[in-house]
């Protein structure tokens, strides 16, 4: 390990210039699972049980009724570290050199060799994140498996406590729009869910749900009463909230994420985030974290290493010889955790139950 053959280039203020004035957009995960830092790797959390206690009308000069102190269900785990790290080659150096000899280079192009693979780590660990939390939002588990990680493969699901489960009335996507029922079954949901104390604030869905909910006649007939037989156009997000919101019901987030998974042999794949069919509701837009902790090479930074910290993400450049390579690295302890995981409840809108 050697030096950063950039570091001409990146020297540290240079470097951290960079990533001071580098402003990236928040991560999609951040509005359901925000960041908390934790001091360890190992983490319990106990998860959160809905309740609206009531105090009791008593006689004056009594003791107070004392109320019992129901069992904690708690998820404990361990972080585990999510790496990834790009190369340049001596073609790649070779390309910068000419760039940088030319008397009016391209400069988007150098900016793309000296700090793309820096942007490119960074996006990498927090879009693996962004994957992880809405896996574990969409489906109550996460399956790491060959086909969406290089590195550790599950044998069993990654268990969040999600028990709420169920499926449709009638599959949303029917071919017989007449017959599918995504309003009863919103409606159901909250009404059973509210026996248990929960009232829902948000329910996230992918787009492609959405799309069968907005033509099925039973929600047209929803937002535009008697004459939805008439209506030749869909309900649009906004209408359809509108007027969910204005019954009491949980207004609709879509989320579509779609992310590049590159297994061991570079070829590239598509993955949706969410796990497609799943109508998920939320008490609220918060639900848990995306727990992190420091990383060892953060604590014992090796000398010949570049590094800078952005947001949770360690950014380190060096280089190596004979062959010789300059590397860029991104890494982050992380993982998602549900607090309130007893109180999200999930719809299979493709199933009549949630096995299908």
């Amino acid at each position: 390990m050697e030096f950063s053959i950039l570091k001409s280039i990146l020297k540290p203020k240079v470097l951290s210039s960079f990533v001071d004035t580098w402003k990236p957009g928040k991560s999609p995960i951040e509005k359901y699972l925000p960041y908390k830092t934790i001091p360890a790797l190992t983490y319990e959390i106990v998860l959160s049980a809905f309740s609206r206690p009531m105090a009791d009308v008593t006689a004056y000069d009594t003791s107070y009724p004392r109320k019992g102190r129901p069992k904690l269900d708690k998820i404990s785990g361990q972080i585990p570290a999510i790496r990834v790290e790009k190369q340049m080659s001596e073609t790649d150096l070779n390309s910068f050199l000419q760039f940088s000899a030319m008397s009016d280079p391209d400069t988007e192009a150098v900016i793309s060799l000296v700090f793309g693979d820096i942007i490119y780590c960074y996006e990498a660990c927090k879009n693996r994140l962004s994957w992880l939390g809405f896996q574990a939002l969409s489906k109550g588990v996460i399956s790491l498996t060959a086909l969406n990680n290089v590195g550790i493969r599950t044998e069993t699901d990654i268990d969040f406590q999600v028990t709420n489960k169920s499926g449709a009335s009638v599959k949303w996507d029917a071919e017989d729009t007449d017959t599918t029922k995504p309003i009863t079954d919103i409606i159901a949901l909250c009404d059973l869910a509210r026996l248990s104390g929960v009232i829902f604030k948000k329910i996230l869905m992918s787009r492609t749900s959405f799309s069968y909910m907005r033509k099925s006649a039973e929600t047209i007939n929803f937002c535009f009463g008697a004459s939805g037989s008439a209506v030749t156009k869909y309900p649009n997000l906004s209408v359809i909230n509108e007027n969910l919101v204005a019954d009491g019901l949980p207004a609709i987030d879509l989320i579509d994420v779609y992310l590049q998974f590159e297994n061991e042999d570079h070829d590239i794949t598509n993955l949706q985030a969410w796990n497609e069919g799943t109508i998920c509701f939320l008490p609220q837009d918060e639900v848990g974290w995306v727990l992190n902790s420091k990383t060892a090479e953060e604590a014992f930074p090796p000398k010949q290493v570049l590094q800078e910290k952005k947001d949770i993400v360690l950014i380190s450049k060096w280089s190596d010889v004979a062959p010789i390579r300059e590397y860029c690295a991104g890494a982050v302890n992380a993982f998602p955790a549900l607090k309130l995981s007893h109180q999200i409840f999930m719809i299979n809108s493709l199933a009549t139950s949630w096995a299908g």
